[in-house]
């Protein structure tokens, strides 16, 4: 009996050995999420605890939970500055739109449509030049300061705004950055340079600097600038066929 009673608890004692190293760290992890108030009737438990920190010191569970948190406050904060600055942007570029849609409406040629894109664009906070070079068209008539360029040379020099029909950002070459800003007084680091397009023909290149190195960049928002080009693209291309339509 006593050798039955030794064996059982042996075997007892084996089981419960087998369970507990079967428990998983993500099992105990799970069981804290569950209940977190264990710790509240632990006081002993929490006494002996330790953990690791960066600096090689240990330091208790409720130091941890409090740089963990204060971590957590850091990265939620950024993030939202980073959305009420995105949102700030966005509202600035919708009111530049919107004045650059009203100012269009009452050009009357096509010299008074490249001043007036030139000038309400160039007022936007983050547009540290700004400039807009006409594809040049038989019977184009505008005013000497109204910038004009043939359709091969501009092809030949930003070939991809021309084969991707979209505002391309990234860098370019010093000699295209003072072709496409040569009044600028600023020193321009980073461009966008949108298509003026209208039923897939462009019509004009519009370009945009600023003196940040990655301001203008391959992972920008184009949505805005793309619909910009669209707008003076149609304004234009009403301009251009009234042309046509007199020299005909």
């Amino acid at each position: 009996m006593t050798n039955d009673l030794a064996n059982a608890k042996q075997d007892n004692a084996s089981e419960s050995g087998a369970d507990s190293a079967e428990l998983t760290a993500e099992q105990v992890a799970e069981y804290l999420r569950a209940n977190p108030e264990f710790f509240a009737t632990q006081d002993e438990l929490l006494a002996s605890l330790s953990l690791q920190h960066e600096s090689g010191k240990a330091i208790s569970l409720m130091e941890r939970q409090v740089t963990v948190l204060r971590e957590q406050g850091i990265e939620a904060r950024q993030k939202l500055n980073n959305l009420l600055e995105n949102a700030r942007n966005n509202d600035q570029l919708f009111d530049t739109t919107r004045n650059l849609v009203l100012a269009l409406l009452r050009a009357e040629n096509v010299t008074e449509i490249a001043s007036v894109t030139q000038d309400q664009l160039a007022n936007h906070a983050n547009i540290d030049a700004c400039e807009i070079i006409l594809i040049d068209h038989p019977g184009l008539n505008s005013s000497p300061a109204t910038r004009r360029e043939s359709a091969a040379n501009l092809r030949r020099d930003f070939g991809d705004v021309f084969r991707l029909k979209r505002t391309h950002c990234g860098a370019i070459n010093a000699e295209q950055i003072a072709y496409l800003f040569p009044g600028s007084e600023q020193t321009i680091r980073s461009t966008a340079i949108c298509p003026v397009m209208n039923n897939s023909e462009v019509l004009a290149l519009l370009a945009f600097g600023n003196r940040e190195d990655n301001y203008f960049n391959v992972n920008l928002d184009t949505l805005f600038l793309d619909f910009i080009g669209r707008v003076v693209g149609a304004v234009l291309d009403r301009e251009l066929a009234e042309i046509k339509q007199e020299s005909a």
